[in-house]
């Protein structure tokens, strides 16, 4: 197999990227994508004719158990965030709720503002107190 780097210019055929592992085909004379840092070999016409159904079969083979395998990890991924979770929470639960960094310096109660007096009469509740005056009264 022949080396080539990107941009040169080729025949028509297969072009395999060696970094990338990609197959690059191209129908007519052209030059490979890439920089010229990126290395193509061309692959041989027998070698693809061989290749081909030997790839095919083994994507035929393998698409199955791929399934297989992501169901089982997407499964064995929720059971095992299921249980880590539930871990957690029971940690949470046994866990004392004391927190040392908090300083509790006095053990009066927090003071709390003074009461201010009104000097300015409530007129309603003298009406009020009034008309349950009046009622007790006349009973």
């Amino acid at each position: 197999m022949t080396t080539y780097t990107g941009t040169q210019t080729v025949h028509n055929g297969f072009y395999l990227n060696t970094k990338t592992f990609t197959l690059t085909t191209l129908s007519e004379p052209g030059t490979l994508p890439g920089t010229e840092l990126e290395t193509y070999r061309r692959v041989p016409m027998a070698a693809m004719l061989v290749a081909a159904p030997v790839l095919g079969l083994a994507y035929v083979m393998f698409l199955p158990l791929v399934g297989f395998a992501m169901v089982l990890h997407l499964v064995g991924r929720k059971a095992f965030h299921a249980v880590a979770d539930a871990a957690a929470e029971g940690v949470r639960v046994l866990r004392p709720s004391w927190a040392p960094a908090l300083a509790f310096l006095t053990r009066s109660k927090p003071a709390t503002p003074a009461k201010t007096e009104t000097t300015e009469p409530d007129a309603w509740k003298d009406d009020v107190e009034k008309q349950l005056n009046d009622n007790d009264q006349t009973k």
